[in-house]
């Protein structure tokens, strides 16, 4: 049961990074995430709309804890410089520990 429930989050993980990568090929923050640490964990949120000074976020649910941000809640609309910031952040690590970008900068927006 606890190993199909993890096979499962591992499964909903992998889609949300290849639905972010088809966001960054398309050079568009709709479709990335962004991830908030709280707890033990973090929260992560798609962006769904982008705007010329904001963004629209979504929780995403199914990767674990599946913790909410309180003051975000399950829909928020945020800074859009955040956002950035917050996948430039995620993008440069991934470059750092050899991510799944082929070693080429990452963000975009």
């Amino acid at each position: 049961m606890f190993k199909d429930m993890i096979t499962k989050w591992e499964h909903n993980y992998s889609v949300l990074l290849r639905e972010d990568k088809r966001a960054w090929t398309k050079e568009s923050l709709v479709g990335r995430f962004i991830q908030e640490p709280i707890g033990d964990g973090y929260a992560y949120y798609k962006i769904v709309k982008d705007n010329k000074r904001t963004v629209h976020i979504e929780v995403v649910k199914g990767l674990g804890d599946d913790w909410i941000i309180p003051y975000w809640g399950e829909k928020a609309t945020i800074n859009r410089l955040h956002a950035v910031l917050n996948i430039a952040m995620r993008d440069r690590v991934e470059l750092l520990f050899g991510g799944c970008n082929n070693g080429k900068e990452v963000v975009r927006g």
